[in-house]
């Protein structure tokens, strides 16, 4: 099949398959590896949007493929695809790496093909892709592509597109940064993954993620930008006024909200995420949203995250349509002064109201998640955040549904956050420019390498060393509450102190102790390659018939 655009989710690292590398701890809030194979929800707004506007399109998670698979060839692949564009995003900062040699390898192997890049890192360093990165032929500005996407597909000439900054006859040209619509026209239909699936009978190019198959969950976006102005955030009202064009944060509709969820709850029937803090919304708002889910019989759980702790009164309103809802908030520290100056306006007592309310109403699950490497924090504090997190667990009596965790603020500070713009928050940027960045994937070894920040409070190895000792009495802290058992802490310590320890040899140039991504691709596994056959016969696993069990479903209201 030919198609007009073929979406393309790069690794962060391209070569990890090959390199010596430390990845090192990762955030917990995302539920993808270290590879970051995770696309972005754009991209299904944007097969959405394309799909039913007639357009061929579809996503190839070129991360996953290579998690999927050692065999798996990119430039044999791309060999095979008949296409006028692919779209690589360049969303978050870690992906340059993985985004830049796949717009290399293009432009090597099928010079006929256009490149165009997006996202919040490209729209951020757009001027420097272009003039720096001569395999990308145009950049697409903002966070919402959809309809300058369109008009690029549709032959517009290009001076009319606006948001785009291109090449024509050896020159740049910049049409500016003018285009912010709303939100409301963005669909997400995942029935269009599945359904793109289905016709290019590539199961592992659509998956989300790794673990899609056997932790299924889709996510409903409810919001662009912020109310708050969070130091680490590249997403936050600081970021979305000074470099994405817009004054404010702009809200889907609780229409549109409602829409989306049902349809995943008639299709799918898997738990849906919700971004952006809805309790933040009207009374009217929530009303609506709320009462219609359980007007219309919701029966898939919910997750939700909120920014700031809220009444119990207002988180009642979220039970009258599920008794299935998770929540997770992220206080970032539990120090008042340090939160507050990093742009959480909340104290510690606020925070403990809303877990234990959040739990009394029969909330199913609540995350709570500390980070190391805030403006004005010191090891001390880091240390303090896990003596607090064991406090706030005894306090709601060791309750199993509360889950506390701790990461590094780590590879990168995002571009464009207050914290990477403005020197008073403290921190020492070691790289700036996107080429400094891509170097630093390129050529360091550990994510003690990658680290493109220190503080006036904590140096790189610092960080480092508070971040391995924090996660490690954490996992104790747990162990000793109940939480987890034996075996398991040994199981995480031992994997901990043997990246620990990879990093501190490889500070005097030992680096026997790392190993190449062959790990990550024996956790993802070579299922997917031939889940296409399990498909059409054989003997699917039980996540296998999760998947074959959704194309049914997709295919039998196709009928209707």
């Amino acid at each position: 099949m030919r198609y007009d655009l073929v979406l393309m989710h790069p690794p962060s690292i391209y070569d990890f398959r090959k390199r010596d590398i430390v990845a090192g701890p990762i955030s917990e809030l995302v539920p993808s590896t270290g590879v970051f194979e995770m696309y972005p929800i754009g991209f299904l707004a944007i097969l959405s949007y394309l799909t039913s506007r007639g357009y061929k399109a579809r996503i190839d998670n070129v991360a996953l493929k290579m998690l999927s698979s050692k065999r798996y060839n990119f430039n044999e692949e791309l060999l095979k695809i008949d296409t006028e564009y692919i779209g690589i995003d360049l969303h978050w900062l870690p992906h340059v790496h993985g985004a830049l040699n796949l717009a290399r390898i293009i432009k090597v192997e099928r010079p006929d093909i256009k490149v165009m890049l997006g996202g919040f890192s490209a729209t951020y360093y757009a001027k420097e892709i272009m003039t720096k990165v001569k395999d990308v032929d145009l950049v697409i500005r903002g966070d919402t592509t959809e309809q300058p996407m369109e008009m690029v597909l549709a032959g517009k000439k290009m001076e009319t597109v606006p948001n785009t900054i291109y090449r024509e006859d050896g020159k740049i040209k910049d049409n500016g940064f003018t285009f912010t619509p709303d939100m409301d026209y963005q669909e997400f239909d995942y029935s269009q993954i599945i359904g793109s699936s289905i016709k290019t009978m590539d199961i592992s190019g659509h998956l989300p993620y790794c673990d899609w198959m056997k932790e299924p969950v889709a996510m409903v976006l409810s919001t662009h930008g912020c109310a708050y102005s969070c130091g680490i955030c590249g997403g936050s009202y600081f970021t979305f006024k000074k470099f994405y064009s817009r004054a404010g944060p702009i809200y889907r509709s609780p229409k549109r909200i409602v829409e989306d969820i049902l349809r995943v709850n008639d299709d799918l029937k898997i738990p849906v995420f919700i971004a952006g803090d809805l309790l933040m919304r009207s009374d009217k708002d929530i009303d609506y949203i709320f009462g219609n889910l359980k007007k219309e019989g919701l029966d898939i759980p919910l997750l939700m995250e909120v920014f700031v702790p809220h009444s119990k009164e207002r988180l009642q309103n979220l039970f009258r349509a599920s008794s299935d809802i998770s929540m997770e908030i992220s206080p970032d520290s539990s120090n008042d002064a340090i939160r507050l100056k990093n742009g959480r306006p909340y104290g510690n007592s606020g925070l403990e109201k809303f877990v234990s309310d959040f739990m009394g109403l029969g909330g199913k699950k609540i995350d709570v998640y500390f980070i190391v490497g805030l403006s004005g924090q010191t090891r001390e504090d880091v240390l303090d955040d896990v003596k607090y997190a064991k406090h706030l667990m005894e306090s709601n009596g060791n309750d199993k549904r509360l889950f506390v965790f701790t990461s590094p603020l780590s590879p990168f500070l995002d571009p464009g956050s207050m914290s990477f713009e403005t020197p008073s928050m403290g921190y020492k940027l070691r790289f700036r420019t996107l080429i400094e960045h891509y170097n630093a994937l390129d050529q360091g070894r550990t994510w003690e390498d990658y680290l493109n920040y220190e503080t006036n409070w904590m140096d790189r190895q610092t960080i480092v060393e508070t971040t391995y000792d924090a996660i490690d009495s954490l996992l104790k802290e747990k162990e000793e509450l109940g939480y987890i058992d034996e075996e398991e802490y040994v199981r995480s310590h031992h994997v901990l102190e043997t990246s620990r320890l990879a990093v501190r040899l490889s500070r005097v140039g030992d680096y026997g102790m790392m190993s190449k991504g062959e790990a990550l691709i024996r956790t993802c596994g070579d299922k997917y390659t031939i889940l296409k056959k399990q498909i059409m016969w054989g003997s699917p696993t039980m996540s296998e018939k999760k998947l074959i069990f959704m194309i049914y479903r997709y295919l039998h209201s196709s009928r209707k």
